[in-house]
């Protein structure tokens, strides 16, 4: 069992605050186990997504014993009737890595490997897929179905766990086996069929022809297509250029509109001395200050046009968690970690050291500067691409309930 440290959502009074979204967040340490279950009350399904991401993984639980959760016909493919789209209370669909991750030789592997599915001749694969280095070969589907549900088998050895801490079983599982990564990291004679990914190439369309070549052009066209960011007048999206705070106000409250936790507000009173009442960004500061997640530097002031820095678009992003999470009942403190805290080599004893931890550990909110080595540069602009990619990562996770 591996010792890891991780962080939960806790709303503290801050001792201080120090800059405009200076905030403090307990630590809790975990040591994360797993617990064996019902294979058959577990399915595992690839069903079509869009023109980036081609095929998507579900993992559907019995939550209600005996529940009718889904039906399968034939073998090669396995063909899903998806009954738990009419069983909402009895079944559980899960759909991100909010929900689902690797265990490998009792070692959990969130944060260094994602699970996708792939093409691979005329069937499906489920692999492990790290950022740098061999997959590992998870499942296959056997063909491809007609409906656009197919059953994905798991390869002998791989099966379901859930996660547990401190002896008591949490909303997450693990696809799991009990070799070691180096057995595991084989192609096995997969050949995959070429599909986008994360990786910038020419051959993909985005729909901004700066980002082409950028690290982050897939989580941007993601984010796009999901409503969350929008491009400039000019057909462009400048990626690079510094996102200020009213900007970074702005995407937030797009995200969370899409969510319907958005909503307009009458501005009949300057949000901030410095924010007149007829500012572009008047209504949106306005809402991010009424949910609390903005507030004003010592002076009382917001700088709407100062550039907002890495380490304070985590602080924004922490307390957006927390509202998306309380709109689905879940306290913050309820709020799990999806992988492990990433060691920076540049924020111990920063006043933020603690809030980027955390997000580093949900859902990868929190990366390396341009996802190379070790820094994040807290102090640094945070870039359009950057900033865009985090809020993807953050509305693209969720946030589930302990159980």
């Amino acid at each position: 069992m591996k010792t890891i440290k991780a962080f939960k959502f806790v709303a503290v009074a801050a001792a201080a605050t120090i800059g405009v979204l200076g905030s403090t967040i307990a630590t809790l340490a975990a040591d994360f186990g797993s617990l064996e279950v019902d294979q058959s009350q577990y399915l595992s399904v690839a069903i079509p997504g869009g023109s980036f991401i081609p095929y998507q993984l579900w993992l559907i639980r019995e939550r209600t014993p005996g529940a009718t959760c889904f039906d399968v016909s034939g073998t090669e493919p396995g063909v899903v009737d998806p009954l738990w789209r009419e069983n909402t209370s009895g079944c559980a669909p899960t759909s991100d890595s909010n929900g689902y991750s690797i265990r490998v030789g009792g070692e959990e592997l969130g944060s260094a490997y994602s699970l996708v599915v792939k093409e691979s001749g005329d069937e499906l694969v489920l692999m492990g897929q790290p950022i740098r280095g061999s997959s590992i070969l998870i499942g296959r589907t056997g063909g491809i179905s007609a409906n656009g549900y197919t059953e994905i088998k798991l390869q002998p050895g791989w099966r379901i766990t859930q996660r547990t801490y401190e002896g008591e079983a949490l909303g997450h599982f693990y696809y799991t086996n009990d070799a070691t990564l180096a057995e595991l990291e084989t192609d096995d004679g997969v050949a995959i069929n070429p599909t986008p990914t994360p990786d910038p190439t020419p051959d993909v369309e985005y729909p901004f022809p700066d980002i082409s070549r950028d690290i982050y052009a897939t989580e941007i066209a993601l984010a796009v297509d999901k409503g969350l960011v929008a491009g400039q007048q000019d057909g462009t999206f400048s990626p690079e250029r510094p996102v200020t705070r009213e900007e970074a106000a702005s995407i937030v409250v797009e995200a969370l509109g899409t969510k319907g936790l958005a909503t307009a507000v009458a501005v009949t009173a300057a949000p901030f001395p410095d924010v007149a009442v007829d500012r572009w960004s008047a209504e949106k500061i306005t809402i991010l200050k009424n949910a609390g997640i903005v507030t004003g530097d010592p002076s009382g002031n917001y700088r709407p046009t100062d550039t907002v820095t890495r380490a304070e678009l985590m602080s924004m992003l922490r307390r957006t968690a927390e509202v998306v999470a309380s709109a689905d009942g879940i306290r913050p403190e309820e709020i799990e970690p999806t992988g492990e805290v990433f060691n920076f080599s540049d924020t111990s004893g920063h006043w933020n050291e603690q809030t980027i931890g955390v997000m580093s550990a949900y859902c990868g909110v929190a990366t390396p500067y341009n996802e190379r080595g070790s820094e994040f540069r807290p102090n640094t602009q945070s870039l359009r691409n950057y900033t865009t990619a985090a809020v993807y990562r953050l509305f693209d996770c969720g946030a589930t309930p302990v159980q």
